[in-house]
């Protein structure tokens, strides 16, 4: 299969940062249009408490610059592993809903995200952004799985 359109999640993860490696060698290998998405889900999250308080909407503002500060550092670190077609988008919501929502937009071809490998039952209590986006997603979902340190 030919990729045309990647959509890679990204957040300030080192997760993240291996899905990106591997989202930028095939986007560089194939010619691809790599699209980084940062969704600020804490807006989102806190909306049950959040009021329409110049402080809130300071935070607000903190966290979008924060997303789009975040999407231009790892779009410099895409270009350094060679990847020439480089898109940047930054959403509000929920995290799952946004990626498969631009993956329909953007008629993704696949998604490249990280993952955290929960065991069955941490699934259940936690949820999971890649198993939601795997069932939902109008394309392949290629999870890339970070090495996890865990206390001696």
């Amino acid at each position: 299969m030919q990729y045309k359109t990647i959509v890679c999640p990204v957040d300030a993860t080192e997760l993240a940062d291996a899905a990106l490696s591997q989202a930028a060698y095939v986007a560089s290998i194939s010619g691809a249009k790599l699209i980084l998405l940062n969704v600020v889900e804490k807006w989102y999250r806190s909306a049950h408490v959040a009021t329409d308080s110049p402080e809130w909407q300071h935070l607000h503002e903190d966290w979008l610059k924060e997303g789009e500060k975040l999407l231009q550092d790892i779009a410099a670190k895409a270009r350094e592993r060679g990847v020439k077609d480089l898109e940047m988008v930054a959403r509000e919501g929920d995290a799952a809903h946004e990626i498969v929502a631009l993956a329909v937009e953007k008629r993704a071809d696949l998604v490249v995200m990280a993952t955290h490998r929960y065991s069955p039952v941490g699934k259940l209590f936690m949820g999971s952004v890649t198993d939601k986006v795997s069932r939902h997603s109008p394309c392949p979902v290629m999870w890339v799985y970070g090495s996890i340190s865990r206390p001696a």
